[in-house]
């Protein structure tokens, strides 16, 4: 008989571990077999980041759904908005597959990525806080290999089969180094050019045979016969030595090399123009009380169309409530004869049911409000007719719904840029990109997209300039831009930067002139310090816009932080030690938003906003132009 039980014991433990064997395969359907956070493990925050995540499915059955991203609070919450992706796993394959989160800040974060009924099935993603100890520019090396480079190495790798599809999401790139063709489809092709465009440095090795890389197809702009050259507002550098020859010091010496060379032939003496930390991985320094750039510009945009309750019968309300429930309540006991206790019941129920209608009508009723979209944006020119496109936007709406957001494009990225509140509703990044978000009645949902937007952009050239020596300083004293068409309509300033300084900018003949010239007002860029000291983007003390006024002041405020953070500049110590660039220009148009620019939605109500366009013109070299 001990043997018998003996024996099914045996067989029940073997069952069970049986059972243990066969579960992964049924609860861990698909696993995480490498992570890359940013470009090889490195990124920075106020950004949207490229995460590659192997997805591996080790089940017998095809894995065909939609997964999801979210960010995760202390304690396992889901906040923000989830990132979803629609997966298509054959059975036991694995594929590469990218989201494009928001990094807020250098800490620690955990993430986690959800899919099945319900989203109960998951995989815990961590993001280490010291992936964001960068000091200097973010240098890749694009190699074919999926690995990255063994520890030790001068520079990380990075698979180039994974290179974002679009342009919006290589924000947190600075450098690449190329010693070969890679092997692109024409959408990644034109992504890395126009990542180039948008000021980009790309480093060019020679083959393994030692000969010049040679581009096909868009990429042929790459293949220019020069040592140096732009391309748009990056700069290509080729390298004859081997990679093993390449070290940080050597590429920073190489590209001061060509900053210098580009302003001694405009006859200008080299003055380093980079600020300490001017670059994409640095840590920028948070000038704001609260969150980070983007932040308090989303924030600023929710006080320009907000609720206006009337706080005097609210508070009158809530006095008359309190004095209801004591004294008012023992009062109306002790004027009870019978059934006190039944009495006081009902009447306090009844006080509570009466004053929450109230306070629910009161609270929620708007005086006047509309329902508005407010937006901010700043374009940057791209090949054929395309805008790089940067939108801040506030939604207020005045009935709740569920609604959606998207914009015409390409690489569409949306996120909430912020880890406090949950969001209702999902992020579908790509080309074919959307927001969906629930917003209750009389409130509003900020958020952050970019874009590569069609758009007839006009095309900048410099006709002539002027240059003088002031106190041993080069200024701007004679200048004609031109366009082949009109500027686009509703500017209301036109500046450039030289140098140090903020020159005004007038049409040559009358508003619908193509020409621009220099006008009288000419300033330190580093005056510009005051505005740093501005509470406008502080969220504590947010300023709210009350009348046409304040919504003009806010929008003329924001132009000059908008400015301030394309050179980022945004501490005093950066500001007070630039230097300018003089070899080129960088002009600013700032203006009503055009209409085929704004956001598409469903959201019934008017769109307002305002656009900086930034160009970068290159001075054209002139004879004799040795500025003693």
């Amino acid at each position: 008989m001990m043997r018998v039980n003996l024996y099914l014991n045996t067989v029940n433990l073997l069952a069970v571990w049986g059972s243990m064997l066969l579960m992964p395969s049924i609860v861990f359907a698909v696993d995480i077999e490498e992570t890359i956070w940013g470009f090889s493990n490195q990124q920075v925050k106020g950004k949207c980041v490229p995460l590659s995540l192997r997805l591996s499915n080790n089940t017998p059955e095809v894995f065909d759904e939609t997964v999801q991203l979210n960010r995760l609070q202390y304690g396992g919450s889901k906040v923000g908005a989830p990132l979803y992706r629609k997966v298509y796993l054959p059975p036991y394959s694995s594929q590469w597959v990218q989201f494009y989160p928001y990094i807020i800040d250098g800490y620690q974060e955990s993430w986690s990525l959800n899919w099945g009924t319900g989203g109960l099935e998951y995989r815990n993603i961590q993001r280490s806080g010291n992936t964001t100890a960068a000091t200097g520019p973010l240098r890749v090396i694009l190699t074919s290999d999926r690995g990255l480079l063994q520890k030790g190495a001068r520079f990380k790798r990075y698979p180039e089969d994974l290179f974002p599809p679009f342009v919006t999401a290589t924000d947190s790139l600075d450098e690449v180094i190329l010693d070969h063709i890679p092997r692109w489809d024409l959408v990644r092709r034109t992504s890395f050019l126009n990542w180039v465009e948008q000021g980009g440095v790309l480093h060019l090795l020679p083959d393994s045979n030692g000969a010049p890389l040679k581009f096909t197809s868009v990429l042929s702009r790459l293949n220019a016969p020069f040592d140096h050259f732009r391309v748009g507002s990056g700069l290509v550098i080729r390298h004859s030595g081997k990679l093993n020859q390449l070290t940080d010091q050597v590429l920073n010496e190489r590209i001061e090399a060509v900053r210098a060379s580009e302003a001694e032939s405009l006859g200008i003496d080299f003055t380093d123009s980079s600020p300490t930390g001017a670059y994409s991985a640095s840590n920028e320094s948070d000038l704001y009380r609260y969150g980070d750039f983007n932040s308090g510009i989303l924030y600023q945009l929710s006080k320009l169309t907000y609720p206006q309750h009337n706080w005097a019968i609210i508070y009158i309300m809530a006095l008359i409530y309190i004095f209801l429930i004591f004294p008012g309540c023992h009062l109306f006991q002790q004027r009870q004869k019978t059934m006190r206790y039944r009495n006081s019941l009902i009447f306090i129920l009844s006080s509570v049911a009466v004053f929450s209608i109230i306070f629910w009508n009161v609270g929620k009723r708007g005086y006047g409000e509309k329902t508005t979209i407010d937006s901010l944006m700043v374009a940057r020119p791209l090949s054929d007719n395309q805008l790089d496109l940067t939108c801040w936007m506030n939604c207020f709406v005045t009935e709740g719904d569920v609604y959606q957001f998207s914009a015409e494009g390409e690489g569409i990225i949306f996120t909430t840029a912020q880890a406090i509140e949950k969001v209702r509703g999902g992020i579908f990044n790509g080309n074919e990109g959307k927001f969906v978000s629930d917003i209750p009645p009389f409130s509003s949902r900020r958020l952050l997209y970019r874009v590569k937007a069609p758009y007839p952009d006009p095309r900048f050239s410099v006709i002539d300039y002027q240059l003088e020596s002031v106190n041993d300083e080069i200024i701007l004293s004679g200048l004609k831009l031109s366009t082949e068409t009109p500027l686009p309509v509703g500017i209301e300033k036109r500046q450039l930067i030289f140098g140090k300084y903020v020159y005004d900018l007038i049409p040559s003949k009358g508003q619908e002139s193509t020409e621009l010239i220099l006008g009288k007002n000419r300033e330190l860029l580093s005056s510009w310090e005051k505005y740093l000291d501005s509470d406008l983007l502080d969220a504590g003390r947010i300023r709210t816009a009350s009348s046409v006024e304040d919504k003009v002041y806010i929008y003329d405020s924001l132009y000059t932080h908008l400015i301030l953070k394309e050179f980022d500049l945004l501490s005093e110590h950066k500001l007070q030690q630039y230097q300018g660039d003089q070899s080129s220009l960088k002009l600013f148009l700032y203006g009503e938003v055009p209409e085929t620019l704004k956001v598409q939605s469903d959201v019934q109500g008017t769109q307002q906003g305002h656009i900086l366009f930034a160009y970068d013109l290159a001075l054209p070299v002139k004879k004799n132009t040795k500025h003693e």
